[in-house]
C-alpha cells in the first residue's frame, strides 16, 4: 500500500508544477503516485546506506544548497525540491523494472513540459525522479572579487 506524502512541505512553485505533472499523467491513462518528496538529512542518509541513493546532497533534502558561479568572486545560491513518482499499478516492478517503460518516458516528457528536470536524463538514470532547482536570492559576492 502506498503511503501518503505531504506535498505541502514542497516549495509552492514545485508543488504546483507537480500537480500539473500528475494531472497530465492521469489524463494519459496512468495512475501516478508520489512515493517520496521531502526527506530529512537522516532519511536521505538511510537511503544512501541502503543503496537506494548515491548522494547525501539530494534534491529531496530541502536544506541542501547548490551554488552556481557567476563570474569572479560571485555565486548564486539555488535550492531544489524533488519527488519520486511511479504508476501505482507497477511501482518499480514488472514492466516498470525496464527503464524504457512507457510510463517513465511519459513522466520525463511531461516533467520537461512543465519546466522540471527528470532523473531519467542522468548518467545513472533515476527514472522516477522529477525535480526543480530554483533561486530565491540575487547573486552573492565574496570579498576578493
Amino acid at each position: 500500500m502506498a503511503e501518503h506524502v505531504d506535498l505541502n512541505r514542497l516549495h509552492p512553485v514545485f508543488r504546483y508544477k507537480l500537480e500539473l505533472i500528475l494531472r497530465d499523467l492521469t489524463d494519459s491513462g496512468w495512475q501516478p503516485h508520489v512515493y517520496s518528496a521531502v526527506r530529512t538529512t537522516a532519511e536521505q542518509a538511510e537511503k544512501v546506506r541502503l543503496g537506494y541513493s548515491k548522494t547525501i546532497l539530494s534534491d529531496h533534502v530541502v536544506s541542501v544548497v547548490h551554488m552556481l558561479p557567476e563570474g569572479r568572486g560571485a555565486f548564486t545560491e539555488f535550492h531544489s525540491n524533488a519527488a519520486d513518482i511511479a504508476d501505482r499499478r507497477y511501482g518499480w516492478n514488472g514492466l516498470a523494472a525496464n527503464k524504457n517503460f512507457q510510463f517513465w518516458k511519459d513522466l520525463g516528457r511531461i516533467a520537461h513540459k512543465h519546466g522540471c528536470g527528470w532523473g531519467g536524463n542522468w548518467k545513472m538514470r533515476d527514472v522516477a525522479h522529477v525535480y526543480l532547482i530554483f533561486g530565491d536570492q540575487p547573486a552573492q559576492t565574496f570579498g576578493f572579487a
